[in-house]
């Protein structure tokens, strides 16, 4: 079970094994086994087996009744138990055992952890009765495909969402509840935290409009941590992708793999999506949407990848020139055929990044191109909502009611 942190995964492992006590259920005994210390290393290979010997045999085989057994041997002591009666096994934060920094190496064992990878592979393709559980913030993969399954958690959905923001007893309706899910897209963790700093500060005293109304912004600092750790894990052509892809605003237009590849313009198409996208999926940091059928960063993962690309103004305005050029790319219908706001999103999006690159003359021109169309959709804010230009304050003055259908200028 993998995701970002926060998501969920110990919770609800833990309602499981809560479970398991007090419902009949296929196994007769359970044991967990965090591979997370103060240090965040993982504990000895020795002790965590040892640890499951101990759990799994009701206290039978202890650290002496095996000291003088190695791993082989407590290893073959375990799988015998496990052959024996049915249990559960969970490993807790196993990506505690996995290689930070280079992008190819994301998902795999770090050296000094070659004997957790043994240990896995027997548990997972000797033939037994039990079922074992990892969680982790990053893909396995070198655990084998053909005996596993990974199960990606992406959070709650909007109802599941809101209900945990009202037993926090917030002052809010329904429509600021909603938002506040949506904004966070339900990571369980950053709604617990943000309602609480809600509830207990005095500037918001409950309310969740205060809270909301200011805001532009999604992070704070028990939630950054949180991610923080995990950036700290990517290589540097992970990092770069990372932050550079961020100027997209994937919610409202698709990413796909072209988007991404013109912002990386210095590493082949190979070693992008082999290494650097790959890598960035099993850190959980990318995920492809296959609904939508685009590549997605999680609001918090791209909050924090724009703020590490505003570390550089010029960084920022080259990945706005490259996603100006991108959209500007994308072929669309002839001027002839356009009918709704739907016709012309890639000069809307590359419009947008013109704009933020401080190229005004690009900015310009797609707006005498699509001006009148605007007006005529009463869709201009789509445009102009976030920009200040001279050349589009008449646009900016059409009053809007909502976007539909109408005649192309030409037909008026």
């Amino acid at each position: 079970m993998v995701g970002l942190p926060g998501i969920g995964k110990t919770t609800l492992i833990s309602q499981l094994i809560r479970q398991l006590h007090t419902e009949k259920t296929p196994f007769t005994c359970a044991a967990w086994q965090s591979l997370q210390s103060a240090t965040d290393k993982a504990p000895p290979c020795d002790r965590t087996i040892d640890s499951l010997l101990f759990t799994l045999s009701n206290g039978d085989i202890t650290a002496a009744v095996t000291a003088q057994d190695d791993s082989f041997k407590k290893t073959e002591n375990l799988l015998k138990i496990l052959r024996e009666k049915p249990c559960l096994l969970v490993f807790d934060r196993a990506d505690t055992l996995l290689k930070a920094g280079e992008a190819k190496a994301a998902g795999y064992f770090a050296e000094d952890c070659a004997e957790y990878a043994w240990l896995f592979k027997q548990l997972l393709e000797t033939e037994h009765q039990s079922k074992i559980i990892f969680t982790s913030r990053e893909s396995l993969a070198e655990l084998p495909s053909t005996v596993t399954r990974e199960i990606q958690l992406n959070g709650l959905d909007r109802d599941s969402a809101i209900s945990l923001l009202q037993s926090f007893n917030l002052t809010a309706n329904p429509e600021e509840l909603a938002e506040m899910g949506d904004r966070y897209s339900g990571h369980p963790k950053a709604l617990q935290l943000v309602a609480a700093l809600i509830r207990d500060d005095t500037e918001f005293q409950g309310n969740v409009g205060i809270f909301l109304h200011p805001r532009d912004w999604l992070l704070i600092r028990d939630i950054e941590r949180a991610i923080d750790e995990m950036i700290a894990r990517l290589g540097d052509g992970e990092q770069t992708c990372l932050s550079r892809i961020s100027v997209y605003q994937t919610s409202e237009y698709p990413l796909s793999f072209a988007g991404i590849s013109a912002q990386m313009p210095e590493v082949s198409k190979y070693e992008l999506q082999e290494n650097i996208i790959q890598g960035l999926k099993r850190r959980q940091l990318l995920y492809y949407d296959h609904h939508l059928k685009s590549y997605q960063l999680h609001p918090l993962v791209r909050e924090k990848g724009e703020y590490l690309l505003n570390q550089n103004a010029e960084n920022l305005r080259t990945a706005h020139s490259e996603a100006y050029n991108y959209y500007i790319s994308i072929p669309i219908k002839p001027e002839s055929e356009w009918q709704e706001i739907e016709d012309i999103k890639p000069l809307i999006r590359a419009h947008y990044h013109a704009s933020q690159a401080g190229d005004l003359d690009a900015a310009n021109a797609i707006i005498s191109e699509v001006c009148e169309y605007l007006r005529q959709w009463n869709c201009a804010e789509l445009v102009c909502g976030n920009i200040e230009l001279p050349l589009l304050t008449e646009v900016k003055n059409i009053s809007l009611s909502g976007a539909g259908k109408m005649p192309t200028p030409q037909e008026n």
